[in-house]
């Protein structure tokens, strides 16, 4: 696996020079750029790592690479080479977006061109308008047809190889028809079509990716005024999700394995009480009732919303315009039900937030005081697991299984509300691991903060780039406005000089770029880390080896009395030199030192800055 990380390292090199060679042509200003890239440490370490990243940042590249040479080729369209880089680019462009969401902020930045693009030739008075509509179908293929086609057989082919995966974490963040689909699900062709007294069921939630009613061993705290277990949505499938439904007038509870018991479906409109039980076992039940009453405290997440203690029983509702009261049963998956309480008239459903550290980062269920609304979907339940020995079962597989496009839709919304829940938690010692791994936007060019990765008795490492590498390119970031007025001047004065305006095209396009792959992070809710930022620090290496370059140029032209031959050869010799030395001396920051040993600690000494807890 790191092998593979690692190749994917180095077509990140090839590929950075070639963006940069082909907007400038110069030998020079590409060896500069991919002489800061191998020199850097975060870039080492990030190959380093089994990350998906970067494979992700050798797709972005690589889009960019494509969309230029395409761009090059705008004086022979519809050629072969045309067409050739056009399909190249959107085939990356599906491939970035199929490794991480973060893959849009490239499909942003292409399709900003191309929408430049089409608007130039829009107001090009020697171009038709049919050539105009031929160029716009053209990249409405290229670039949004094919990348949504390869995307989404990327989960095609994800879902053939990968079926098995019933009982994986964060299962319960999915349907029960999703869950179904998989081949290792142990109940899908043997189980009760119909929930009856003393089956042992899992409630999922209707809302989207929140998961199964679960209790917890732990209470609510003191000040809240409710001496009972937390309740909780839990993504996690494991005997905490198991309930039982039981009739109220039941003065013991069902017993499925006693001789005498006599199967009765639980049907709309029945009264039942909820009875925490094991799933694992042939029958066990902690006796722990699923209850809610008016009190004047608030749910302690929720504050417009009835906490869950104290005693009570529930309606089961349907959700089924044509369902009888105490004939229509409630169905093992296919059946979308809601709980409402029989003596409050509140109805049961998650919570507006998570709870805090002592409800383990659970998502709160509450009971909404203003009772059944039919428009609101996360008040609905469904039965997912439901084992009763001595109740028939059957193939619910082939009965609710979801086609490959329905499975494919529902896992979008799924990965987006997933990603948006990796914020800090504060639950013990994790806290303080996370403040210690992540990190804010604003830090990463100026190096305030990297990543400690952890240590171990073999191996240490801290993950954060080389000062002798971002602060040149912060640097020449903060002075490119000024560079964009001298060129502008110049240009006036020379007008001639297409080759100058065509590298100024190529900065502006890697300034973008910079700015998409750095700026949305700074309105990301979710935790973050250093690495992050690798992508936005390729493209503003890319304009540091353009700017640099430049500077040298603009020194070749000066005056010189002798040996302006040997000035470009010269400094980059230096700035090899410079660099590789640089490495040499911060290579542990790269490759990471024992972490056992005698004496101070040897990454110490790479310390740069107080800011840094080495």
């Amino acid at each position: 696996m790191r092998i593979g990380i690692s190749l994917f390292g180095v077509l990140q090199v090839m590929t950075s020079f070639l963006i940069v060679w082909e907007i400038s042509q110069s030998l020079s200003a590409a060896y500069v750029t991919a002489l800061l890239i191998v020199c850097d440490s975060a870039a080492h370490a990030y190959n380093r790592l089994v990350l998906l990243d970067p494979i992700l940042l050798w797709f972005i590249l690589q889009s960019t690479y494509s969309s230029i040479k395409f761009s090059s080729c705008a004086d022979r369209p519809f050629a072969v080479h045309w067409w050739l880089w056009l399909l190249v680019t959107g085939v990356f462009l599906g491939l970035s977006l199929a490794v991480k969401h973060v893959g849009m902020f490239v499909i942003l930045l292409v399709g900003l061109r191309a929408v430049h693009d089409l608007w130039q030739l829009y107001c090009d008075t020697s171009v038709s308008l049919m050539n105009v509509i031929k160029h716009f179908l053209a990249r409405c293929f290229c670039l949004i047809l094919v990348p949504i086609l390869l995307y989404m057989s990327t989960f095609v082919l994800h879902l053939h190889l990968l079926d098995k995966g019933a009982d994986t974490p964060d299962i319960g963040l999915y349907s029960a028809q999703f869950r179904l689909s998989f081949s290792d699900h142990a109940i899908s062709r043997h189980t009760p079509p119909v929930v009856t007294d003393g089956s042992r069921v899992t409630l999922l939630s209707g809302a989207r990716a929140r998961g199964y009613l679960a209790t917890s061993y732990d209470t609510y705290p003191d000040e809240f005024g409710a001496e009972t277990q937390v309740v909780a949505l839990d993504a996690f499938l494991d005997d905490l999700n198991g309930w039982m439904f039981t009739r109220t007038d039941e003065r013991q509870l069902v017993n499925p394995a006693s001789p005498d018991y006599a199967s009765q479906a639980v049907a709309h409109g029945d009264v039942v009480r909820l009875i925490t039980c094991s799933l694992s076992v042939t029958y066990m039940s902690t006796g722990c009732q699923l209850p809610s009453h008016r009190t004047s405290t608030w749910s302690p997440a929720s504050d417009s919303q009835d906490e869950l203690h104290a005693g009570g029983v529930w309606h089961v509702l349907l959700d089924d315009p044509g369902a009888s009261f105490g004939v229509t049963p409630l169905r093992t998956v296919g059946s979308w039900f809601r709980l409402v309480n029989n003596s409050t008239g509140c109805a049961l459903r998650p919570g507006f937030s998570k709870y805090p550290g002592w409800g383990f980062d659970g998502w709160e269920v509450v009971c909404d005081p203003k009772g059944v609304n039919l428009e609101d979907t996360e008040q609905l339940w469904q039965i997912d697991e439901n084992v009763n020995a001595r109740v028939e079962g059957a193939d619910l597989k082939a009965q609710y299984e979801m086609s490959t496009l329905a499975k494919i839709i529902e896992m979008q919304p799924v990965m987006l509300v997933s990603n948006s829940q990796f914020k800090d938690h504060q639950v013990g010692r994790e806290d303080s691991l996370q403040k210690l791994f992540s990190s804010s936007p604003w830090m990463w060019p100026i190096l305030y903060k990297g990543c400690a990765c952890p240590v171990t008795q073999v191996h240490a490492m801290y993950f954060v780039g080389s000062p002798h590498v971002y602060f040149p390119n912060l640097a020449i970031l903060c002075a490119l406005p000024l560079l964009e007025t001298v060129s502008r001047v110049r240009r006036r004065r020379h007008p001639q000089a297409t080759e100058r305006q065509r590298i100024q095209e190529g900065l502006l396009y890697l300034l973008l770029a910079w700015v998409l792959h750095y700026a949305p992070f700074w309105a990301m809710r979710r935790r973050l880390y250093f690495h992050h930022y690798l992508p936005a620090f390729f493209f503003s290496t890319m304009i540091s080896g353009l700017v640099l370059d430049a500077v040298v140029g603009w020194l070749e032209g000066l005056p010189w009395p002798v040996g302006r031959r040997l000035l470009r050869p010269a400094a980059l010799a230096v700035l090899t030199a410079f660099y590789v030395q640089s490495f040499l001396t911060n290579w542990e920051l790269a490759f990471g030192v024992p972490s056992r040993g005698s004496g101070e600690f040897p990454m110490n000494k790479h310390a740069y800055f107080d800011s840094w807890k080495v």
